[in-house]
């Protein structure tokens, strides 16, 4: 009997396993979503990004490529700046002056010898003054109307106090001052006096 019954199960046995051989999904088989998931989520977590830039040396200065450059030659009196956005070392020479509008923060300017609507300049250092002069910026203040305009032009007494009146300067190599008669450095007027054209220097 115990014979009999072992030989009618194999065929049973062997049905078994061969309907659990169909069923069961395959391993690595690519139509199985739960296989797909683990593969997309190893994949993400294995991507590298690039390292952040390292933090500027503190030692180390960049120039401003903000701050203007060019105007009057301070070795050739009587050419002054007259700054355009399109043209910062525009000049002009007299007996011209630079007319410079109040427009926008770059004031452009431009020759004429007609009277200006805003600011007049005549001067941008003492090189374009007679011997002993300063080249000065004055506010012009009307007492009802209040601001209507700048004046750079040369004057024998001193130019006055900041912030009404600047004396106008030109940088040099060998002295902080520049060409100053006063203060203690010629400084751009960009950041310092918004209302003058932003490649001119002003004494401080």
């Amino acid at each position: 009997m115990i014979f009999v019954q072992r030989i009618r199960s194999s065929p049973a046995l062997a049905v078994a396993l061969a309907l659990g051989a169909c069923t069961a999904p395959p391993t690595g088989d690519p139509s199985s979503s739960a296989a797909d998931a683990g593969v997309e989520i190893d994949i993400v977590s294995r991507v590298r990004r690039p390292p952040p830039p390292p933090p500027p040396d503190a030692c180390t200065t960049t120039p401003d490529a903000s701050v203007p450059t060019g105007g009057g030659d301070p070795g050739q009196p009587g050419v002054f700046s007259c700054y355009t956005e399109g043209n910062p070392g525009a000049t002009c020479s007299s007996p011209s002056h630079c007319c410079f509008s109040n427009y926008s923060s770059a004031h452009d300017g431009a020759c004429s010898t007609a009277a200006c609507t805003w600011g007049t300049e005549s001067c941008d250092g003492p090189e374009d003054c007679a011997s002993g002069q300063h080249c000065c910026a004055h506010v012009l203040i009307d007492p009802d109307w209040g601001i209507y305009g700048y004046q750079m032009a040369c004057q024998a007494s001193a130019c006055g106090a900041a912030p009404a009146n600047q004396e106008m300067c030109h940088p040099t190599a060998t002295s902080a001052r520049g060409t100053c008669s006063t203060g203690t450095a010629c400084v751009t007027a960009l950041g310092n006096d918004a209302d003058l054209p932003p490649n001119l220097h002003i004494c401080r």
